[in-house]
């Protein structure tokens, strides 16, 4: 028993002894495994001569032809189709009817208003009608030239009664009433139209008597004994009296109006009447205006009613049409006479198949390469890549459009060639030629380095790629082909590495 237990122990020993060796050469195996699968997996070299050469940037999107005019048209109401005018391929003008609902209820409402209108027309003579003149209209109009009149003619009166009171007996007198006078000759007619005084400096000169004219007026003169003198632009003229005893008087004064002549009173009531009598003239014309005015809102107001009543039934007769709202071309018709129209439904298409353009999406990293008026050349998938067509970017839109986390601008070709074989939604392709470089080094960018923000390549120096040359370089412009300009740091005829894994 005890030899039979040993002899299981060795065996039970041996076993786990060759379990633990084969987990170790296990080991061994993946660990042998990776270093010879990792040599074996060796980079293929390819050298790249360096070569001048020129660069084109070209920017390439798809769109599809859009029409400047696209309209999808459809019925206000619901209804059945009592008439389709048009067809596909037909030629419209804005304002066109194109189909119509049954219109029996909406164009009887529509001739019942128009009458409403025209009686209330008549019954208050606003507007035109068919017996004659607007007489409301008429009589307002008359009053309110009637009190114009009336003020014109009464400013007058009250201006000629204030200008006779001005002019009452004027005359002038001494500044020192204490002198004996004999008043100077006072001629003319005032004509300042302002109350005040004149005074008037009289001075012995060379030539006689002379005077310096302040108040009113100003101005300056001679005096003499025979011919009246200008008193300035007030419109009145002085002449020395004979009397020699005048001479000894300096200082004169006339005073406007003159509250001491002998018909200032009359005239003073005179210019009050006509104060009075241009109130009540223009109060009557006012009062009869506003009766005029009275009459013709009571009138106006039911025909402003009329008016609504016919408009609202305009609107529903409108609703039983389709016009065209702009010129164009039928490209769909989805409605036929008998059938039932849902309100709101698409039923017939206008586009502008004369005028179409391309809209395209470009990804932000070409659209700072675009800008208006640059030359676009385009294909259609309808017509193969042999037929080409040429446009003319005329819109990029300002705002970005984000869709999926991806940045694009939409921008608007004009087709130069408009073609009646071009036709809207079909897809385009167009490609821009955004600009280039001649002659300058460039490398395929896969050949690129990046280290701490710099540029670097592999200079190869024989077949052996272990003794490559790492250099810096700087880049400029980026072309078609994914071709890097090298502007600094390698020469023609140099060769490169590129590793492709």
């Amino acid at each position: 028993m005890d030899k039979f237990k040993n002899t299981f122990e060795k065996v039970k020993n041996l076993i786990i002894k060759k379990k633990k060796i084969s987990i170790i050469i296990l080991i061994v195996l993946v660990v042998v495994s990776f270093f010879v699968f990792r040599s074996n997996k060796t980079n293929t070299l390819n050298i790249f001569t360096v070569k001048y050469t020129d660069l084109k940037q070209s920017v390439r999107a798809t769109g599809q032809v859009i029409s400047n005019t696209d309209l999808n048209l459809s019925f206000n109401k619901g209804g059945v189709v009592k008439g389709v005018s048009v067809a596909v391929g037909d030629t419209v003008k804005a304002g066109q009817v194109l189909a119509h609902l049954d219109q029996g209820e909406a164009l009887a409402t529509l001739t019942q208003a128009r009458g409403s209108l025209m009686s209330a027309q008549a019954k208050y003579g606003t507007g035109s009608t068919a017996g004659g003149t607007a007489l409301s209209e008429v009589s307002f109009s008359s009053a309110e030239i009637d009190l114009e009149n009336v003020k014109k003619a009464q400013d007058i009166l009250v201006n000629n009664a204030y200008n006779t009171l001005l002019n009452s007996t004027i005359e002038a007198v001494p500044e020192d009433s204490s002198n004996d006078y004999v008043n100077p000759v006072i001629s003319g007619t005032y004509s300042l139209g302002k109350e005040g005084t004149l005074n008037i400096k009289n001075y012995q000169s060379v030539n006689g008597y002379s005077f310096d004219l302040s108040g009113l007026t100003t101005g300056t003169g001679s005096l003499n004994y025979n011919t009246p003198q200008p008193l300035g632009n007030s419109g009145l003229y002085i002449k020395l009296p004979s009397d020699s005893s005048n001479s000894s008087v300096v200082d004169w004064k006339i005073v406007i109006p003159n509250t001491h002549a002998v018909d200032y009173l009359k005239n003073y009531n005179a210019y009050q009447d006509a104060l009075k009598n241009r109130d009540i003239a223009v109060s009557n014309a006012e009062a009869n205006l506003s009766q005029k005015k009275a009459e013709l809102s009571v009138g106006g107001a039911e025909i402003v009613f009329a008016q609504g009543v016919l408009q609202s039934a305009e609107a529903a007769y409108e609703n039983t049409v389709i016009r065209a709202p702009a010129d164009g071309t039928i490209t769909r018709v989805d409605i036929k006479y008998g059938e039932l129209a849902e309100a709101g439904k698409s039923v017939i298409t206008i586009e502008d198949i004369k005028n179409l353009y391309i809209e395209a999406l470009i990804n932000e990293a070409n659209i700072a390469y675009l800008k208006l008026g640059q030359n676009v050349d385009i294909t259609f998938d309808a017509f193969g890549n042999d037929k080409k067509f040429t446009g003319v970017i005329a819109q990029i839109d300002p705002s970005a459009q984000t869709n999926n986390g991806v940045v694009n601008y939409k921008i608007k070709v004009s087709i130069n060639e408009q073609n009646e074989i071009i036709r809207p939604g079909m897809n385009a392709n167009i490609n821009v030629d955004a600009g280039g470089k001649t002659h300058v080094i460039a490398i395929p960018a896969v050949a690129l380095i990046k280290k701490d923000g710099k540029n670097f390549v592999d200079i190869v120096k024989n077949d052996n790629s272990e003794s490559n040359e790492q250099r810096e370089l700087h880049i400029g412009f980026v072309g078609d082909n994914n071709l890097v300009e090298i502007t600094s740091g390698l020469n023609e005829n140099e060769q490169i590495a590129l590793t492709v894994n």
